[in-house]
């Protein structure tokens, strides 16, 4: 397991040493324009550009009470840039000190819509999207656009900035040449690094979208020195022989930073099995080829407005399908076919809705629903299903419990040769059996193997295991099992 000094000492994101007259530029302005860091000169450095290294530099290290007594000293400190252009604001986050940015915002400090995001202000970032329609994808001193900000840090509700517009691939010219998901690799937190990672790479994100100096997703997992990391990158389909401008595949930068686990793992990554999502396009449920319309002319808003109402509202999506029946082949901003928003929610009569309006039944959707024998069906067609997906990274070994909790469906899918410990951000079945009370498939899951030690993270970013998970639904019966299996 990685660790953050391991993270570092690999050469991944790091805001390095205490701001120095090397790394800084010469503070310009001040006011209401701010105050900027500029090149340095002969000049010797003015009272307030010492103050203003000395005030970066406690922000850099959490000191609460230091950046409190400078900024009652000198407010305009709450404007400081360093020589990047990155505000106090945007330092304190990356180096994992939020409550310093709380405070900065108390001082007076007005946010811009990357600062926005780290804040998680999600009005905020609404509205300054809405002001300025390009800033979405713009590039920002941080590195990239607002996605890129997000990742970078960890952040959660990336949705919120796909539903913005925000190009889950993007590298703006500015910026540092890196994709968003390319910055979930260099977040300080592990934990965030994962779940930031899985999101984009699992909502419409390229695993092998060029990188600046060919310094790919999967070289970056590398460089963090974290197995989850490259493992979750190859499951996604990151090219392991990909080379960056040196010629090396991730494999020979493992070796070249000695780093075991990540050589014994990279030399096996033909055996690690890829994400297969082949029959969420494939037929419907009279087992008809499924053609898929584009929906060229439909906008995108629209598109995900029928997907954001298919997890949960039956009366307005059949309203909407009678009245634009090609609405079933709608895809939202996160690469979420419609009847698949309904189906990883378990809202069976939805999905029917969806199917009699023509669209498409994949494996996750059929678990769900309890159409076990199109299920068997599928996997006869295509035995690699059983690595299906669904939306959102949702393990196909998830549906028996979204679906209702059936033991005969969970049997369909091993039998079939399904991973017992499938995962999502460590999640497994068993997590989502316990959390929704399914006594019985606890039960079944526990004697086939599944381990009940095994800590997930999507819900709780601390770690859950099954138990937590089930103590925190309020099903005290399925804490009883597994405590006594």
């Amino acid at each position: 397991m990685s660790t953050a000094s391991n993270r570092r000492n690999a050469g991944c994101f790091d805001l390095g040493p205490p701001l120095s007259r090397r790394r800084l530029l010469a503070l310009i302005g001040g006011g209401a324009a701010g105050a900027a860091l500029g090149a340095c000169s002969a000049t010797p450095p003015t009272s307030f550009e010492t103050s203003s290294r000395r005030f970066l530099q406690l922000v850099q290290r959490g000191d609460a009470p230091g950046v409190g007594r400078m900024l009652a000293t000198d407010a305009r400190l709450v404007r400081v840039v360093d020589g990047q252009g990155r505000s106090a604001f945007v330092l304190a986050h990356l180096s994992g000190h939020g409550q310093i940015g709380e405070l900065l915002r108390e001082r007076g400090l007005e946010l811009d819509l990357v600062e926005a995001v780290l804040a998680a202000d999600w009005p905020l970032v609404e509205q300054l999207a809405a002001a300025d329609s390009r800033a979405i994808n713009r590039s920002h001193p941080i590195g990239g656009n607002p996605l890129y900000a997000s990742a970078l840090v960890g952040g959660a509700e990336q949705y919120r900035l796909r539903s913005l517009g925000c190009d889950s691939d993007g590298r703006p010219v500015g910026g540092s040449g890196f994709s968003p998901a390319r910055a979930a690799m260099q977040c300080r937190d592990p934990v965030g690094a994962l779940l930031a990672g899985m999101d984009i790479l699992s909502n419409g994100g390229d695993p092998n979208v060029p990188q600046a100096r060919g310094d790919s997703v999967l070289h970056g997992a590398v460089r963090a020195r974290d197995t989850r990391l490259v493992a979750m990158v190859l499951r996604k389909g990151g090219d392991p022989y990909a080379c960056d401008e040196h010629g090396r595949r991730p494999l020979d930068l493992a070796r070249e930073l000695e780093w075991a686990p990540g050589v014994e793992l990279l030399e096996r990554q033909s055996s690690i099995a890829r994400d297969h999502r082949a029959s969420r396009f494939a037929f419907d449920q009279s087992r008809q080829p499924f053609v898929l319309d584009p929906l060229d002319d439909v906008s995108q808003a629209a598109q995900s407005e029928i997907t954001g109402l298919s997890h949960f509202n039956r009366a307005r999506v059949a309203e909407l399908l009678a009245a634009e029946p090609r609405l079933v082949h709608a895809i939202s901003a996160d690469d979420e076919l419609a009847i698949e928003a309904c189906g990883h929610t378990g809202q069976a009569e939805l999905i029917q809705v969806h199917l009699d309006h023509g669209a498409p039944l994949s494996l996750p959707t059929a678990i769900s629903v309890g159409d076990l024998q199109h299920a068997r069906w599928l996997l006869a067609q295509d035995p690699l299903l059983i690595h299906e997906r669904g939306p959102h990274d949702f393990a196909v070994m998830w549906y028996p419990a979204i679906g209702g909790g059936s033991v005969e469906a969970a049997e369909l899918l091993l039998e079939y040769g399904a991973d017992l410990e499938q995962e999502s951000g460590g999640e497994t079945a068993l997590h989502l059996a316990a959390w929704r009370g399914h006594d019985e498939l606890v039960r079944y899951l526990v004697q086939r193997g599944a381990r009940i030690d095994a800590v997930g993270y999507r819900q709780v970013r601390a770690g859950a295991t099954p138990l937590d998970l089930a103590l925190a639904g309020g099903h005290e019966r399925v804490a009883a099992s597994l405590r006594e299996l």
